[in-house]
């Protein structure tokens, strides 16, 4: 998935679903225990590297990114994104920070989980996007 799928994609539902412009934005994946069961974090910032790869930051852990913490609608989130202005950002590839571990001299790791697709949920208001493992 690259930037430019995850503005795509949220510009398609916003022209099915115009509420899902006021939901909040969220990562999902499969839980790793087989059940099938959904795993859900919030966004809280986005960042990218000069590898060209995109990274959804998770609440709570803006700070350790020095990124503002941001509680993402949306339609914020879309034109955030459309408003950065690197050369060729739209085709940077997409991935969450997920398990995220401070180390003692403070500097931080995490796993890059690939970004695959796109949802909405309209009970609990958000939209999200899977990464790490298909289901099979």
């Amino acid at each position: 998935m690259k930037v430019q799928h995850i503005i795509d994609d949220l510009e398609s539902v916003f022209s099915k679903q115009p509420k899902t412009k006021d939901y909040d934005v969220a990562f999902a994946c499969y839980s790793e225990d087989g059940s099938g069961s959904i795993e859900i974090d919030y966004v809280e910032a986005f960042d990218w590297d000069e590898d060209e790869e995109f990274f959804l930051i998770p609440e709570n852990c803006a700070k350790h990114y020095e990124r503002e913490a941001v509680k993402y609608k949306a339609a914020h989130f879309v034109e955030e994104l459309k408003n950065i202005k690197i050369e060729n950002f739209s085709e940077f590839e997409t991935y969450v920070r997920e398990k995220i571990k401070i180390a003692k001299d403070g500097s931080v790791i995490s796993l890059n989980s690939p970004m695959w697709g796109t949802g909405v949920h309209d009970i609990e208001k958000f939209v999200y996007f899977y990464h790490g493992k298909e289901r099979a």
